[in-house]
């Protein structure tokens, strides 16, 4: 019982100092002591914060990661793993400046670390600090020395400071581990280019052709490279041997069908262009150029046009699905005016694919060159469903609707279009001189007028609208004198059309100088004019006005046979009256 108390006392008493320590701990504690306790507490801190930045950093939530770092550095500025996480996050938020000093502190507290080495030439490489990467690069070669990246990462830091030789030389350190490779020996391959040193640029190639001889792209590089460098007949002997290795190599081909053009062997040329146009390995964009090519050549001579036309006809066997290759051959039947055959081809790609704007242009053209109103009509309210803001298709359609007399609905088309024009002068003053027409009709005269003044402002010289504006006053007998100075304008811009020449003529008509009305008709009769019944009409109400009626009637009665049919035409021939 005794021995229970007095443990239970000493119990007691511990209980006492360990309360009493609590409370005044420096009282007892040596220095020592209390080092070793404020060193257990910043460890602890320093892994709490640590832990608490690493939870952060994985919950995304970079801005707590920063600030625990941040404490982690103040508690123990000696550890690098702190500065090291915050330059990993600055770096990928793009605070470089930041991210550099965090790393390069914890290379100072750990030089050796591979980590954070990485960090810092890929921050410096990030910051165009080229050079300086680079020597972080090397460092961690020595560290790494058959790490193949940081060989490909240090002859990058070479190239951006422009420094291609040092570049090289890496690749070559690299080589001496690996052996000759084919990325390598093309990387090399491509930096004597750049430094314009194509000997050693086709050395680097033979070395490499000399480990894979039957490598394609080496050999194309290398008759490339000697084209470059003048050594046509090397270039050629390698073509043939490509040809052989790689016999559906349609490029090869298509620069074998070049060589031979250049050397005046025009049928050894077209022979390689079939072989080069039958290959499918070849793009057909490529195809297609040398296609282009021919566009401009086709009316130098049946062979070449059949030539042509046989490579589209390849072109549309070799890429059956590809609409550029019907697209190609259509374009060969427009430029020979084929204009039936062309426009069916266009229709068949529009029967599959209905958004290329150029094809519906096309067709309308086609259309327009054959007079087929109906045909306008029905395409350019097709494409309009397409390409609803598409100035030239309601150009087209206004067209059409005016034909037909629609004017109401070719006005609404005409004028929807304008607002669509954008850049186009050409089309806007379609766009304006149609109006101008269509309002004259209608008998909307200000309103015709205007468009023509506004076609004016824009081209004073548009020879269209010159004469049509003179024409009209004229007819409407108002603004003579002006009508006049546009019709002379015209002609002078125009000397020999008889057209324009018979406007001059109405104009002075209208202004009762029939003298010289009568000269301009007879020039305008010379060219051209006999086969025009307005023409021929105009010269006999002329005579009519210069008192010879029998020349007159004569003038009139031809106007009939040739075409005239009106019946202001008729009354004067039946009852020899003018009706000004």
């Amino acid at each position: 019982m005794r021995l229970f108390i007095l443990i239970l006392l000493v119990g007691l008493n511990l209980s006492a100092y360990s309360q009493w320590r609590s409370y005044y701990p420096e009282a007892k504690l040596s220095k020592k002591e209390k080092e070793k306790i404020d060193n257990e507490k910043n460890m602890q801190k320093f892994s709490n914060d640590f832990f608490a930045a690493l939870k952060a950093k994985s919950l995304e939530d970079y801005d707590d990661a920063l600030q625990y770092f941040g404490k982690c550095q103040k508690t123990n500025p000696k550890h690098p793993l702190p500065f090291y996480q915050s330059a990993i996050i600055n770096a990928a938020r793009g605070n470089l400046d930041i991210a550099v000093d965090q790393v390069m502190t914890a290379v100072k507290l750990e030089p050796d670390n591979k980590w954070y080495l990485l960090l810092y030439a890929q921050i410096l490489f990030d910051k165009r600090d080229f050079i300086n990467a680079a020597t972080q690069y090397k460092k961690l070669i020595n560290i790494e020395p058959n790490n193949e990246e940081l060989y490909l990462n240090l002859a990058d830091s070479y190239i951006y400071a422009d420094q291609i030789r040092r570049a090289i030389t890496t690749y070559n350190n690299l080589e001496k581990q690996k052996g000759i490779n084919k990325t390598l020996s093309l990387l090399k391959h491509s930096l004597y280019r750049q430094l314009n040193d194509l000997d050693a640029a086709i050395k680097e190639l033979r070395i490499l052709l000399r480990k894979f001889p039957d490598d394609v792209e080496a050999m194309e590089l290398l008759t490339e490279l000697y084209l470059l460098n003048n050594k046509k007949e090397k270039a050629f002997e390698l073509f043939k041997a490509i040809s052989i290795v790689s016999p559906d190599n349609g490029r090869i081909y298509l620069t074998l069908a070049e060589y031979y053009r250049d050397r005046g062997d025009a049928d050894s040329s077209y022979i390689n262009l079939k072989l080069a146009f039958n290959s499918k390995t070849l793009d057909i964009d490529s195809k297609i150029r040398v296609m282009l090519s021919y566009y401009e050549l086709i009316d130098k001579g049946e062979k070449i046009k059949n030539q042509a036309f046989e490579l589209a006809e390849i072109l549309i066997k070799t890429h059956t699905d590809n609409l550029k290759s019907r697209a190609v051959f259509a374009d060969l039947l427009y430029i020979d005016n084929q204009y039936q055959k062309a426009k069916e081809q266009y229709l068949i790609i529009l029967q599959t694919d209905k958004s290329k704007n150029a094809i519906w242009n096309q067709v309308l053209f086609i259309q327009a060159e054959q007079n087929d109103f109906e045909g306008i009509l029905k395409i350019s309210e097709e494409a309009l469903e397409y390409f609803p803001a598409d100035p030239l298709f309601y150009y087209f359609n206004g067209l059409a609707n005016r034909y037909f007399e629609n004017y109401s609905q070719a006005i609404i088309s005409l004028e929807t279009g304008v607002e669509f024009v954008v850049e186009n002068q050409k089309l806007l003053l379609e766009l304006f001189a149609l109006l101008a027409d269509i309002y004259h009709t209608q008998d909307q005269h200000d309103l015709s007028d205007n468009y023509f003044e506004k076609v004016l402002a824009i081209d004073s010289n548009n020879i269209i609208a010159l004469n049509n504006y003179a024409y009209y006053l004229a007819l409407r007998k108002v603004s003579l004198q002006k009508a006049k100075k546009l019709s002379f304008r015209c002609n002078v811009l125009a000397p020999d059309n008889g057209t324009y020449q018979d406007t001059y003529a109405w104009v002075l008509y209208a202004l009762k100088e029939y003298k010289e009305a009568e000269k301009w008709l007879l020039k305008a009769l010379l060219n051209g004019g006999e086969q025009s019944a307005v023409i021929v009409e105009h010269y006999g109400d002329v005579l009519f006005k210069l008192g010879e009626k029998e020349k007159a009637f004569t003038q009139w009665r031809r106007a009939k046979s040739i075409g005239g049919a009106s019946d202001y035409l008729n009354k004067k021939i039946e009852q020899g009256i003018l009706y000004d």
